[in-house]
């Protein structure tokens, strides 16, 4: 049987399909080779989250996060033992040894108990505390210092000749300038800041009181780099952050509070100097040597009346 031939309309339709055929082919072949020649790009969270490698430029090394950045990093050794000031009322006194007795155990810190009992930052005609911090900054040379001062300061201040009463808009805005003026000597001094709030009161109205003043050393810490401000109510309170009497350390059930309903037991300074060491290392990612047990009948703990 004899096989007809393809009419010329054909013909170029079976031309033009061979010509198409080899343009795709030369595609997935060009595309094959850029694929295997040239590595994938990162994006940059993935450039972030990949480790470092010493074999390739592709791979970008983890970023860290500076907590303070612009700031000398904090260092603690034996050789240069980090130096410590503490400075607050009589409830600063309690902190204060039992600070000074964790913290310098180690060798890596020398602590300078400064604190005065009846002192605060609303009378300032009984003690001055940004002047005589002042002095203490220049003579110490502190890189950390750590504040427990406001049960004394439940009460009016002067502002520009005039009496503001404790909680008035004139009160809160004139101890918030001293806070901060407490907060910026201290870091312009090249020191790093560490804030503790009043623990709670068994009297309501002092307590009350102190609930006020812990907002306002929230919110000026948080102004200011290099400053923390650290909580006394979870180490001091209950559950609902109310007055608690008693609570829990390494020996057992221990006494937190002295019977005037304000000042701390050693044990109970003892709990809150842990928390501030480790609230220290954890923000400046020191290693301040495992915290001791408390001082007993440290001088001057929970001896020094409160007025306010």
């Amino acid at each position: 049987m004899k096989r007809s031939l393809p009419t010329p309309g054909r013909r170029r339709w079976l031309h033009l399909m061979v010509l198409l055929l080899g343009f795709v082919t030369v595609l997935v072949v060009m595309a094959a080779w850029w694929v295997l020649r040239v590595p994938p790009r990162l994006s940059a969270r993935e450039a972030v989250a990949r480790p470092a490698s010493a074999h390739g430029p592709h791979h970008v090394a983890a970023a860290t996060t500076d907590p303070d950045p612009g700031l000398r990093p904090l260092l603690a050794t034996v050789a240069s033992p980090l130096r410590v000031l503490e400075i607050g009322d009589s409830l600063g006194i309690d902190l204060g040894d039992q600070l000074r007795a964790q913290l310098d155990a180690a060798g890596s810190a020398r602590t300078v108990v400064a604190s005065v009992g009846d002192s605060g930052l609303s009378n300032l005609s009984y003690y001055d505390w940004p002047a005589h911090l002042a002095t203490l900054l220049a003579a110490d040379h502190p890189q950390l210092v750590v504040v427990f001062v406001g049960a004394n300061d439940d009460q009016g201040l002067y502002v520009d000749g005039a009496a503001a009463a404790p909680g008035s808009p004139t009160w809160v805005a004139a101890y918030a300038g001293r806070v901060d003026d407490v907060v910026r000597e201290s870091t312009s001094a090249g020191a790093r800041v560490v804030w503790v709030g009043m623990p709670p009161m068994a009297s309501p109205d002092l307590n009350a009181a102190v609930g006020l003043e812990n907002g306002i050393y929230r919110r000026e810490t948080a102004a200011h780099a290099g400053t923390l401000f650290l909580s006394a109510t979870a180490v001091l309170g209950d559950a609902s952050g109310r007055y608690e009497i008693t609570g829990v350390d390494a020996s057992g059930q221990v006494a937190l509070r002295t019977s005037d309903g304000v000042h701390l037991t050693p044990a109970g300074a003892g709990l809150l100097a842990r928390s501030v060491i480790a609230s220290v290392d954890g923000r400046w990612h020191l290693s301040l040597g495992a915290p001791v047990g408390p001082r007993p009948n440290a001088p001057g703990s929970g001896d020094d009346p409160v007025h306010g």
